[in-house]
């Protein structure tokens, strides 16, 4: 194995000494770049040297993006967590052009990877899911479920650093059985496998199961794969973890000094906690000067892994902001355009925080103006001599009687409910109230001083408007079944109507509904 990786690093060593001479064909970069793939993780400055080569010779898109990601954790092996973030929104740059989903899903999903490990878990959601996004649109098979198995690994990573470490197990279990239903296993799913396998472990050891741990984590270490031997550090790690939980502390210096003795282990982020549990372990041994020893090593190397973090979320946060600047203005301008444009768009804020502050008051006020209104149609609709004093306002073109009539049979419509059907008209009504559409139109325009469409609309509106009032189950339905429910065709001619009537929007009257019924007492 050493013969071997000694042949590639003197194979990219010559292919530098030509490359200054002319651009590297097609086969040659290709060839690098499967030679990168090798070596990125193990001799992470020789895989940064080959990547530069690639990128400076290279014009494809795709090639660049998986370059810029292999680099990245070369980057992130040698504890440069900043310059590693950097090139990952390269990749993401590179491979949101090519229009290929699988890719795509990759660079996101190694983003989300990145914010987890730097505890941002919000923006780690945020990426997971637009990798989830392009994942499923990808064809069923291989490239799915292992796009799959990965979010699912990932996502337990978010709920494992949340403590939900029962969620987190379940989430990994799905990780390994997507791993399981792909047809042709690789060598890198078969890193991704023994992942899924110490991650179970890890979180079965988190839930005080430390029989179930040590049984996952000897399968993940029983499977072996040259290409991914930083992860056996990891679950020596956990292993050393189970041992002491079981008061073995001799057993778990020994597996924890097999990790330190390693000449591949560089992660700097596992040293750290190498250190801090030696440290214990040498303390409940009664080894002072080791306890103290790994102790200060601790600390040392703790302190420098913050500021190194705190680089990388700054990184991270400018590359996300560049991107939002690169969309107003061109490159060589962005500097001189953002001050020019600072001022305005503060105002412009600020003119929108004010303008959304009136229109909440003014919503507010029109919800109330709705409710007393509707208070008030329930108390007119009980006052007898108030109906009694509209229908001796006779017209002259109808008679008493029928008049009368007439509107006792329109009370009874109203009341009826039967106003949301969506196929009323006025010659059904009429129809339906034994009369014809003059009378009714002329009673209706004088009693209801409204033509036919704008009284039946306003009785729905009126309608819909209770029912929220009223039943709070209302406030969880879609504004297209509120429109339904009273009458109306479409989503969009019941938002119209709504606000011509009420002076608010649909939406608007839920939220303050909701408020309402939020500050009811709750029963003991």
């Amino acid at each position: 194995m050493v013969f071997q990786k000694s042949f590639l690093i003197i194979f990219i060593l010559c292919f530098f000494a030509s490359a200054s001479a002319q651009k590297l064909s097609r086969n040659e970069l290709d060839s690098l770049e499967e030679n990168l793939s090798v070596i990125y993780k193990t001799h992470p400055d020789k895989a940064i040297e080959t990547g530069n080569l690639i990128l400076e010779n290279s014009d494809s898109e795709i090639q660049k993006s998986k370059v810029l990601a292999l680099i990245a954790v070369s980057y992130f092996i040698k504890n440069d967590i900043n310059k590693s973030t950097e090139l990952l929104f390269l990749s993401k740059d590179e491979a949101e052009k090519t229009g290929n989903h699988e890719l795509i899903a990759k660079t996101y999903g190694s983003i989300a990877h990145q914010y987890v490990q730097l505890n941002l878990h919000d923006k780690a959601k945020f990426y997971l899911d637009k990798a989830i996004e392009e994942t499923d649109k990808l064809e069923k098979g291989n490239s799915q479920y292992f796009l799959r198995a990965l979010s699912y690994l990932e996502m337990g990573n978010i709920l494992y650093d949340e403590k939900n470490y029962t969620a987190a197990n379940e989430s990994y279990k799905n990780s390994l059985k997507q791993f399981q239903d792909m047809i042709e296993p690789g060598k890198q799913v078969t890193y991704h496998y023994r992942r899924s396998l110490y991650n179970i472990g890890n979180s079965y050891l988190s839930m005080n199961q430390a029989d179930s741990a040590e049984l996952y984590l000897n399968k993940a270490l029983a499977l072996q794969n040259a290409q991914d031997s930083e992860l056996k550090f990891f679950i020596y790690t956990t292993l050393s973890q189970v041992y002491a939980d079981r008061n073995q502390f001799k057993r778990a210096v020994d597996s924890l000094q097999v990790v330190l003795e390693d000449p591949e282990f560089i992660n700097q982020e596992l040293r750290s906690e190498i250190y801090l549990n030696l440290s214990k372990n040498y303390k409940n041994l009664k080894d002072e000067a080791n306890y103290m020893l790994y102790n200060e090593k601790y600390l040392r190397l703790s302190d420098s892994l913050k500021q190194n973090n705190f680089k990388a979320i700054n990184t991270a946060i400018n590359q996300e902001q560049k991107e939002i600047k690169s969309a107003l203005s061109k490159a060589d301008k962005r500097n001189q355009m953002l001050i020019y444009m600072g001022i305005p768009l503060f105002l412009i804020f600020f003119s929108l925080v004010v303008f959304l502050i009136y229109k909440r008051k003014n919503e507010r006020k029109k919800f109330a103006e709705i409710i007393s209104n509707l208070k008030q149609t329930k108390t007119a609709e009980n006052d007898p001599e108030l109906m009694e004093t509209k229908s001796k306002q006779q017209n002259p073109g109808i008679p008493n009687p029928t008049e009368e009539d007439l509107l006792r049979k329109l009370k009874l419509f109203e009341n009826s409910g039967k106003f949301t059907n969506s196929k009323l008209s006025i010659s059904t009504l009429a129809v339906q109230l034994k009369t014809n559409t003059t009378y009714l139109s002329e009673v209706i325009n004088k009693h209801k001083n409204k033509n036919f469409n704008a009284y039946i609309n306003e009785l729905r509106i009126q309608y819909i408007c209770e029912k929220i009032y009223n039943h709070p189950e209302y406030l969880n339905y879609k504004i297209s079944y509120l429109a339904e429910e009273s009458g109306f065709i479409s989503h969009s001619s019941f938002a119209t109507v709504f606000k011509n009537i009420t002076g608010i929007s649909p939406s608007a009257f839920l939220r303050e509904a909701a408020k309402r019924e939020s500050y009811k007492p709750k029963p003991n």
